[in-house]
């Protein structure tokens, strides 16, 4: 008997130290489409019209945290983009970093974080993530950026935040030696209905931009809207993009598990010498179906107009977009 009750408290000995750090999380996404776009190709006997089975930021990750003491938590994350709809090259790189949080004070976080002027975008893209259709593949400033040594806010008096992001240039070009070679603000404001954002880059991949972000929620209608000036901060040479302006409007309406999706996207990028400017417009609209709380079916439908102008010519592309596609998080 005194030795069971010997191994028991041996076990438990062992047991309490671990039991001290909460076990990390395990999470993912696997969202798959079957995709149909017909783009013209301007090519003369060449067809634009494709089909393809697209993997849309599938994800697998890790994380979690540790009490350190009454005041301090440590925070970690490490997150990999999986190909759902193939083999081969295979978890790529996503956000991950370590970091210290206090329940006071904020939280410090250092690794390859995506940018404050990136999250302050919120919900205002509903075609996030899509291949063809995120808003990326449009504008500028969806940047995830290495060396980040980035702070986030507590909410002051529960709707203000801050999020800082300083990446230094390491010495990769001349006199890019500092601790804040490139900045990434955004300001927030947000309570149960209204969210306000005010964001910008100094020399992040050698652009500096501006965007304002307000997204409006009534019962079950979400309504965004996103405005947002982008040039590069040094000469960018022959061809290179002047300036860019941009607007996004987007809204929503959930129905029980139904949700429905619409967006109209504009970007204008003015080139140096002004002798050429590409103006891009995109429309488009969703439908979501709920399966569960983590798994969805969706469908989207989009068109695409983009004129190239160079002097007194004009070429416009047109692209229709089809996709029905399902998603799962675990």
């Amino acid at each position: 008997m005194k030795r069971n009750l010997l191994a028991l408290a041996v076990g438990v000995a062992f047991i309490l130290p671990l039991a001290a750090q909460a076990a990390p999380t395990v999470y993912g996404r696997l969202n798959l489409s079957v995709d149909y776009m017909d783009k013209d190709t301007n090519v003369a006997g060449v067809d634009g019209k494709v089909w393809e089975l697209n993997s849309n930021s599938s994800r697998v990750g890790v994380k979690g945290n540790e009490k350190l003491t009454d005041e301090l938590t440590a925070v970690y994350k490490a997150e990999w983009d999986v190909k759902g709809d193939m083999g081969g090259a295979d978890l790529a790189g996503r956000e991950r970093y370590i970091g210290l949080k206090h329940y006071q004070w904020g939280t410090v976080r250092l690794g390859y974080i995506d940018s404050p002027f990136k999250n302050s975008e919120d919900s205002v893209d509903v075609f996030n993530d899509m291949v063809n259709l995120d808003m990326g593949k449009f504008l500028y400033g969806q940047n995830r950026l290495a060396n980040s040594i980035n702070y986030v806010s507590p909410k002051f008096l529960d709707v203000f935040g801050a999020n800082l992001t300083l990446q230094p240039g390491e010495a990769t070009t001349a006199n890019e030696n500092h601790i804040a070679d490139a900045i990434s603000l955004a300001l927030s404001y947000e309570d149960d209905s209204l969210y306000l954002s005010a964001a910008m880059d100094k020399e992040v991949s050698n652009m500096d931009a501006m965007r304002f972000v307000a997204r409006y929620k009534m019962s079950d209608i979400t309504l965004s809207a996103m405005f947002q000036t982008a040039e590069p901060t040094k000469t960018a040479g022959v061809g290179g993009k002047d300036k860019e302006q941009s607007f996004v409007l987007s809204g929503s309406y959930a129905m029980d598990k139904v949700a429905i999706r619409g967006e109209i996207l504009s970007v204008q990028q003015d080139y140096v010498g002004g002798k050429m400017d590409d103006e891009t417009m995109l429309i488009g609209v969703g439908v979501d179906y709920n399966l569960t709380q983590s798994t969805k079916a969706f469908a989207n439908l989009a068109t695409g107009t983009m004129d190239a102008n160079v002097g007194a010519t004009t070429t416009s592309t047109d692209a229709t977009y089809l996709g029905f596609g399902m998603e799962t998080r675990f």
